[in-house]
């Protein structure tokens, strides 16, 4: 179980990126799926190992998700973020529901209510495509790298 303190602190970790490996993002087909899809490992300043993983649907643009994992030293995953698309969401506690672009944000009460530990979202109109919902999310999430670089995708 994480707290919301070490959520911060995974969060606020540092997470060396190498601009050479952002250049060499390309989504690639999963057999028989709608979807394209990447991820990569990143190791931090502190040793802990965080995936990135990028889902963008094949048909609607709207529908994707770019992901923050935490994997801890058991190699269980712990969604730490989630940059999702444009689909219908409700937070389970607060009982409000939307459809539109959005971020889930990991909590201790989540799963201390019987959720998933990132259940908990908010909108967001700070992207509408995955290539920007990255752009955010390695910023927001502490990745250090050349910055004008991650707005530079294939």
């Amino acid at each position: 179980m994480l707290s919301d303190t070490d959520i911060q602190a995974l969060i606020e970790d540092v997470k060396p990126l190498s601009s050479t490996i952002l250049k060499e993002i390309h989504l690639k087909n999963k057999e028989n799926r709608a979807y394209k899809e990447y991820e990569l490992e990143v190791k931090s300043k502190s040793g802990k190992i965080f995936r990135i993983r990028i889902r963008a649907n094949t048909i609607n643009i709207m529908d994707f998700s770019v992901i923050l994992i935490y994997v801890d030293e058991n190699k269980k995953y712990h969604i730490i973020r989630r940059y999702n698309g444009k689909h219908s969401h409700k937070n389970q506690i607060e009982k409000d529901k939307f459809r539109d672009f959005h971020i889930h944000k990991a909590t201790q009460r989540y799963p201390d209510a019987g959720f998933r530990i990132d259940g908990y979202a908010e909108i967001t109109d700070s992207y509408n495509n995955w290539k920007d919902a990255l752009t955010i999310m390695l910023k927001e999430c502490n990745f250090k790298g050349d910055m004008c670089l991650f707005n530079s995708f294939n």
